[in-house]
C-alpha cells in the first residue's frame, strides 16, 4: 500500500469538516517502507546548494513512507530557483494527493500561487487544512508546524493556531527546528519584534548558524553583540549570508534596508544577486520598480512591474513592496495609490491594511488611515503595531485642536492649557514665514502633534515604541513631536517646532523628492536664521574635520544620515544650504527646490542654480574652511596625548601656563579650581579662552564656568553677562536660562520679559518663568501678555492659585467682566476669606437668580 491510500478514508469524511473544531478521523499512515534519510537534502537547502537539494529531493520514491516529504523540498527548491511552472506541474502529478499531507500540502499551494494559479492553491490549502490537525510529536514537529502555517493562510486565528499547535510543538519536540521559526515568524508579522527575537535566540541554541534565525534576529532589530563580530560580519544578516550567500529573503531583506538608506546602487546590486537565484522573482523585480520610481526613472519603473507580474498578474505583494519604499522614502502620495492597489487585490490583508492606514495617518488623510488600521486590527487582533495605533487612537479622541493660520494643534488638554497659545502662535509663524520664503502655498493645513509620552510619539511616528532619539518628525502635512514635559531642559522645543516645519515646506515645495541631507540641511539653517543659539554651529571636532577635508563629497551627504556621522551630517548639510543661500539667493535654492519636484536629480538641480559639480565642491570647501578657520584660529583645540598629559598632571599651574593655547588642559585646570573655589584664577583662565573664541559652542563651555566663578566672586554683574552670552550660542543651556531667572535685578520689563521667554523655550513649565512675563507685561502696559502668562501659570497649579485669579479678575474687570467676575469666583473658592477678591466681588452686579 502506498502513503497516499491510508489517507483516502481520511480525506472522504473530513473534507467538510473545518480544521480544529472536532475532527471526525485519525490519519492512520499504512505500513510502509523505512523511512529515508532527508536531512543531506534539507541542509543542501538551506546552504544555497539548491541543485544539491533537488537531487537529494528526488531521490524517495512513492513506496517510501516518508516520500511526501521529499516531494516537498522538490517544490521548495524549484520555486526557490524559479521554476515556477515545473513546480506547478509537479504538484498537478500528484493531483488531490497533494493535499493528503501538511507540508507538502503547503508548499503545493505556494507553487500553484507562484504560477498563477491562485483559485486553485487556495482550493487545495483549504482541502489540506480540513483533515484533523497532526497531534505534537516528539520529532515531528515539521507536519504540525505545517499544518498550522495552512490554517494561518487562511487566517484562522492566530492565538488558536499559537495555543493549539505551535507552542504544543516546540515543548513536545524542542529539538525540532520548524516550531522556532514558525514562531518567530508568527510573532514579526504582529510586530511582536522583543517575542521572535525570543524564540529565534531559542531556535539558534539548538541550530548554531541557521541563516533562518540569523535573519528572523535582523528583523527583529537585535544588533550583533561585538564579541561575535569578525571582519565582514557586522550584523546577524551578515551571518544569514555567510551561511546562506544565495538565501533570496535574506538578500531582499537586505536591499530593503539599503533602499531605504537610499543607497539605491548598492540595494539594486543585491537586487540582482535575488535574479540570479530565480530571474522571475517577484519581490525583487518590485523593489527594483521601486527604487526607479524613486530615482524617477518611470519606464524603467513600469518595465520591472511588468517583470514583476509576468507569471501572476494579482500578485498583491508587488504593489505592497513598492508602496512601502514609497512611503518609506516620503513619496507619501505615489506610496498610498500603490498600496491602495494591493488593499484591492488582497482587502483582507493585515499587512497592507496596515501599511496603508499607517502611512494615510502619516500623510493627513486621517479618517481613512484610522479606518485602515482599525480594519487590520480587525483582522489581526495579535499585531501589536495595529493594536498600540487603535490604543492610541482612543486616547487623541480626549485631545482638543486649535487652528490658525493653516496650522493645526493637537496636545493633551494639561499641555494645551500651560503653553498651547505659545506653541500654536510659534507653529503658524513658522509656517507663514517659511512658506512665504520659499515662495509656495500649501494646500491643506499643518497638523501638528504634541504628544505628553514619548512611548506615545513613537507609535504615532513609528507604530511602535523606541525611537527615543527623536525629538520630532515631519511627514510633510504631519508633523509629531515629543512634549517638553518628558524632556524638560533637554532641548529647545521651539527650535524642533521650526525644523520640522521647514521640512514641510521644504518636502512640499519638491513634491516629497528633496534628499534628506538637503531638507536636513535647510531646516537646521532656517533654526540659525531665526536665532544663532538654535542650529547646530561650527565645533572644535568639526574645524577639523574641515580642516583635514575628512568630509564627504555633498553628492554622498546622504550617507551621513545612516551612521555614527549624522551629528556632523547635520551640520555639514546646513553649511551648505546656507553656502547656496548666502552666494546665489534664496532665489536659486527655491529653483533648486522646483526642479527636484520636476524630477530632476538633486547634482543637476544644485549644479544648474550654482556652479557645475566640481566647481561647486571646491567653492563650498573653502566656504566652510573660511569658517573653520575663524573659529579660535589662535587655540589647540587637539586633545592632549599621554605623554603631555602625565606632564600636566605633575604641575597643572605650570604646564598651563607654559601652553596658554591649549584649550583641553585649560578646561582641566579650570574644573580644578572651581572645585578648589580659586574663583579669581579660574575667572582670569576662562577671559583668556573667551577672548580666543567668542562664540564658543563646545560641550564643556567656558561661559558657564565664567558664571559660576562670577558668583562665586559676588559679581552679580558678570555672571548674568555670561549666562546670556551662553543663551546667545546655546539655547538649549535650560541651567543657564533658570539662573538668570533666580538673578532677578533691575532690568526693564523687556529684559526681564527676554529672560522669561527664553526659559520657556526649553521649560514650559516653568513657574517663575509665567511670574517674569506676566510682571513685565504689567509693568509695558501688555494686557494680552499678562493675561496669557497668568492663565498658563494658573495650568500649572501653583500654591498661590487664589492670589493669581484675583490678578486675572482685577485686570479683566473692564475688557471682559464676565470672565472677571468668573476669576474673582475661583479666588474665593481658594480662600474663601480672601479680603481683596470679597471687594472686588463686591464692585459688580447681583447675578441674576436662576
Amino acid at each position: 500500500m502506498t502513503w497516499e491510500r491510508g489517507l483516502q478514508r481520511c480525506w472522504r469524511v473530513a473534507i467538510a469538516m473545518a480544521a480544529l473544531h472536532g475532527p471526525v478521523c485519525a490519519q492512520e499512515p499504512a505500513p510502509a517502507a523505512a523511512p529515508i534519510p532527508i536531512e543531506a537534502g534539507r541542509t543542501a537547502f538551506l546552504k544555497g546548494d539548491y541543485e544539491a537539494s533537488l537531487t537529494a529531493a528526488r531521490k524517495a520514491t512513492e513506496a517510501d513512507a516518508n516520500y511526501p516529504e521529499f516531494v516537498a523540498l522538490e517544490i521548495r527548491t524549484l520555486l526557490e530557483t524559479g521554476k515556477y511552472q515545473e513546480a506547478a506541474e509537479r504538484v498537478n502529478e500528484l493531483g488531490r494527493r497533494a493535499a493528503f499531507d501538511p507540508e507538502l500540502a503547503l508548499e503545493a499551494g505556494r507553487a500553484l500561487r507562484a504560477s498563477g494559479e491562485r483559485d486553485q492553491a487556495a482550493a487545495l490549502m483549504e482541502r489540506a487544512a480540513r483533515f484533523e490537525e497532526p497531534r505534537p510529536a516528539k520529532g515531528k514537529s515539521r507536519s504540525t508546524v505545517a499544518f498550522a502555517e495552512l490554517l494561518l493562510e487562511h487566517r484562522v486565528d492566530a492565538k488558536m493556531v499559537l495555543d493549539r499547535l505551535l507552542e504544543p510543538a516546540k515543548k513536545i519536540d524542542p529539538e525540532g527546528r520548524e516550531p522556532y521559526r514558525a514562531l518567530g515568524k508568527l510573532a514579526l508579522a504582529n510586530h511582536d519584534r522583543q517575542l521572535a527575537a525570543e524564540y529565534f535566540r531559542e531556535g539558534l541554541k539548538h541550530f548554531p548558524g541557521d541563516p533562518d534565525f540569523n535573519l528572523g534576529l535582523a528583523q527583529a532589530g537585535l544588533e550583533l553583540p561585538a564579541a561575535n563580530r569578525e571582519p565582514g560580519i557586522a550584523s546577524y544578516l551578515d551571518l544569514a549570508l555567510k551561511a546562506n550567500p544565495k538565501h533570496s529573503a535574506a538578500l531582499l531583506y537586505k536591499a530593503t534596508q539599503l533602499t531605504g538608506r537610499k543607497s539605491f546602487k548598492e540595494a539594486k546590486e543585491v537586487l540582482q544577486q535575488v535574479l540570479a537565484i530565480n530571474p522571475d522573482h517577484p519581490e525583487a523585480w518590485a523593489g527594483l520598480a521601486a527604487i526607479a520610481f524613486v530615482q524617477d526613472q518611470e519606464e524603467d519603473a513600469e518595465a520591472a512591474i511588468e517583470r514583476a507580474r509576468k507569471i501572476d498578474k494579482e500578485d498583491p505583494r508587488v504593489p505592497e513592496i513598492i508602496g512601502t519604499a514609497l512611503a518609506g522614502q516620503y513619496r507619501f502620495e505615489e506610496g498610498i495609490k500603490y498600496l491602495e492597489e494591493a488593499r484591492q487585490l488582497d482587502p483582507l490583508s493585515p499587512s497592507i491594511l496596515f501599511e496603508l492606514g499607517s502611512n494615510q495617518l502619516r500623510f493627513g488623510q486621517l479618517e481613512a488611515g484610522w479606518q485602515n488600521v482599525a480594519m487590520a486590527h480587525e483582522q489581526d487582533p495579535y499585531s501589536v503595531a495595529a493594536f498600540n495605533l487603535i490604543t492610541l487612537r482612543d486616547k487623541l479622541k480626549d485631545y482638543p485642536v486649535r487652528e490658525k493660520d493653516g496650522v493645526r494643534l493637537r496636545m493633551s488638554p494639561e499641555d494645551m492649557a500651560v503653553f498651547g497659545t505659545r506653541a500654536l502662535e510659534l507653529s503658524a509663524r513658522a509656517k507663514t514665514t517659511l512658506a512665504d520664503k520659499y515662495g509656495i502655498k500649501l494646500a491643506a493645513p499643518v497638523m501638528v502633534e504634541m504628544l505628553p509620552k514619548q512611548e506615545d510619539f513613537a507609535i504615532r511616528t513609528f507604530g511602535l515604541p523606541g525611537g527615543e532619539s527623536f525629538l520630532g518628525v515631519c511627514f510633510g502635512p504631519l508633523i509629531t513631536a515629543t512634549s517638553p514635559r518628558g524632556r524638560l531642559g533637554r532641548a529647545n522645543w521651539e527650535a524642533v517646532l521650526w525644523h520640522e516645519m521647514a521640512h514641510t515646506i521644504t518636502l512640499d515645495a519638491s513634491r516629497h523628492r528633496i534628499p534628506r541631507w538637503l531638507s536636513e540641511g535647510i531646516s537646521v539653517f532656517e533654526e540659525r536664521e531665526v536665532h544663532a543659539g538654535w542650529g547646530q554651529g561650527m565645533t572644535a571636532e568639526f574645524r577639523q574635520r574641515f580642516l583635514d577635508g575628512e568630509v564627504p563629497p555633498v553628492s554622498q551627504l546622504d550617507e551621513s544620515f545612516a551612521g555614527e556621522d549624522i551629528m556632523f551630517g547635520y551640520y555639514h548639510s546646513s553649511l551648505v544650504a546656507e553656502y547656496i543661500v548666502r552666494n546665489f539667493g534664496i532665489k536659486a535654492m527655491r529653483g533648486i527646490l522646483a526642479d527636484l519636484a520636476a524630477g530632476t536629480p538633486v547634482a543637476d538641480a544644485i549644479a544648474k542654480h550654482t556652479k557645475p559639480g566640481e566647481e561647486m565642491e571646491k567653492d563650498f570647501l573653502d566656504y566652510a574652511r573660511k569658517i573653520a578657520k575663524a573659529y579660535g584660529p589662535d587655540l589647540d583645540w587637539s586633545p592632549l596625548g599621554d605623554e603631555e598629559y602625565v606632564a600636566y598632571r605633575e604641575n597643572p599651574a605650570a604646564w598651563v601656563a607654559a601652553n596658554p593655547k591649549r584649550y583641553a588642559a585649560t578646561m582641566m585646570r579650570v574644573s580644578a579650581l572651581t572645585e578648589e573655589r580659586k574663583w579669581q584664577e579660574s575667572k582670569l583662565l576662562l577671559e583668556k579662552l573667551i577672548a580666543a573664541e567668542p562664540n564658543n559652542r563646545e560641550a564643556f563651555n567656558p561661559y558657564m564656568s565664567l558664571a559660576l566663578a562670577c558668583r562665586g566672586l559676588g559679581d552679580e554683574t558678570g555672571e548674568r553677562t555670561a549666562l546670556l552670552k551662553l543663551l546667545a550660542i546655546d539655547s538649549n543651556a535650560s541651567d543657564a536660562a533658570a539662573r538668570l531667572l533666580e538673578l532677578g535685578g533691575k532690568l526693564s520689563a523687556a529684559e526681564r520679559a527676554a529672560q522669561g521667554d527664553q526659559m520657556l523655550q526649553t521649560n514650559p513649565f516653568q513657574e517663575n518663568a509665567y511670574r517674569t512675563l506676566a510682571a513685565a507685561a504689567m509693568e509695558s502696559g501688555d494686557a494680552r501678555g499678562n493675561r496669557e502668562a497668568l492663565e498658563s501659570l494658573l495650568a500649572l497649579e501653583p500654591r498661590d492659585a487664589g492670589r493669581i485669579h484675583y490678578e486675572l479678575a482685577t485686570l479683566l474687570r473692564k475688557s471682559d467682566p464676565r470672565a472677571s467676575r468668573r476669576q474673582v469666583l475661583q479666588a474665593l473658592e481658594e480662600n474663601p476669606r480672601f479680603q481683596a477678591a470679597l471687594e472686588l466681588l463686591s464692585t459688580f452686579p447681583a447675578a441674576p437668580s436662576p
